[in-house]
């Protein structure tokens, strides 16, 4: 594990901020017309806990993060897990999408609701390198209110998700995720998929260093609102042998303000409750008050695969001193063209004293247990209801 003893107590910072990008020395990210590509720099902290940077690269915003794991994993459930960012990101998206087809219909919003619920499942042995993360379609129930029949928000709701939404396609498509690996600052011949995106880039280890909140407001942005009991879970995360599901839930609301509000916890095994504000990117018309929904998805997907990272060396007894990520998603959300999410892209650093061949089967069963990059290459059909 991590020799890292930075942690998220005694930062003295909120659990996310935006960040004053004077004093960060940060590559540019690569442009294409019409699509936005985020970049993820993700460092391990102590025990569980993680911290990454988001670049939103249609806007400049950086946001700093941080996340932790419940009691299934030994966490010390400070902070969100990587599932509750990726679940509430991808609810914050919906959302953004439904009302935007809402405004293009003329279908007038008195008020929104939507509940979701994502599972994700794990099987096999790490010890063999059978374990393998799988995710099953998410369901999304849309509750609205406004001035039209109930065909006209079903239809909203439809195309929203499956016609308009470039978060769902990361869902609905299979991409398959691409990786270069790092080893004591050596590259390793990774032998699947090259992430070429992101292979020449400077290890972020003084990145970190280097953080500083801009005043922003006093909006809490992330917050537990709800703690689970400590007897309610045990590490069965940590466990050589799985045959389990995951299962997140996710409600979210439009506030007077115009902020998205994300109550998102882990339903089994049961987790805390935490409270996410999302906001449009400022492209949009909105003010860029609190990370935007894709923002909060690309995060998750560093975070979980950290999380593999960390739980597959402690399973098998690595010698892992340290790691981090540079990560690349893009989305193409335009209007006038199908919604696209772009294959994950991964840089991946590790400080250890194991050879080689060990160092590329700790990244690829970190891949291979990844709920995330299960999404990601696997299809499925998201299963919308409007009430």
């Amino acid at each position: 594990m991590s020799e890292c003893k930075a942690n998220i107590e005694s930062s003295g910072y909120p659990l996310a901020f935006r960040v004053d990008p004077s004093g960060l020395k940060l590559e540019p990210l690569p442009h294409t017309e019409g699509i936005a590509t985020i970049r993820t720099h993700a460092r391990t902290l102590e025990g569980m806990q993680k911290e990454a940077i988001i670049q939103y690269g249609p806007t400049g915003a950086i946001w700093r993060v941080v996340c932790d794991e419940g009691p299934w994993l030994n966490g010390t459930d400070l902070a969100p897990f990587p599932l509750a960012y990726f679940t509430a990101g991808m609810a914050a998206s919906l959302m953004s999408d439904f009302i935007d087809e809402a405004c293009e219909r003329e279908v007038h919003l008195d008020s929104f609701d939507l509940a979701q619920d994502n599972f994700f499942a794990m099987e096999g042995s790490a010890l063999r390198g059978t374990m393998a993360a799988s995710v099953q379609p998410m369901r999304v129930t849309i509750a609205a209110h406004g001035v039209g029949c109930s065909n006209d928000f079903e239809i909203v709701a439809e195309t929203a998700v499956h016609e308009r939404s470039a978060a769902n396609s990361c869902l609905r498509e299979k991409l398959p995720s691409r990786f270069a690996v790092r080893a004591n600052d050596r590259e390793l011949a990774w032998p699947g998929l090259a992430a070429d995106a992101v292979s020449a880039l400077t290890d972020p280890s003084d990145l970190f260093e280097n953080i500083r909140p801009m005043n922003h407001g006093d909006t809490t942005l992330i917050r537990k609102i709800e703690a689970v009991a400590e007897a309610a879970g045990d590490p069965v995360g940590l466990v050589a042998e799985q045959k389990r599901i995951v299962h997140v839930k996710n409600q979210g609301t439009i506030r007077d303000d115009g902020l998205t509000s994300l109550d998102v916890l882990c339903e089994h095994p049961p987790g805390s409750r935490f409270r996410m504000l999302s906001d449009s990117a400022s492209l949009s018309g909105d003010q860029e008050r609190a990370p935007t929904g894709l923002a909060y998805l690309s995060a998750g997907v560093a975070f979980c695969f950290m999380t593999q990272i960390g739980r597959y060396a402690q399973i098998t007894k690595q010698r892992l001193n340290g790691y981090r990520i540079i990560q690349d998603t893009a989305f193409r959300s335009s209007r006038n063209d199908e919604p696209q999410a772009n294959a994950v892209e991964t840089l991946v650093y590790l400080d250890t004293d194991e050879p080689d061949d060990k160092s590329l089967q700790l990244v690829k069963m970190a891949e291979q247990t990844c709920y995330i990059h299960a999404a990601y290459r696997s299809a499925t059909e998201t299963e919308v209801t409007v009430a």
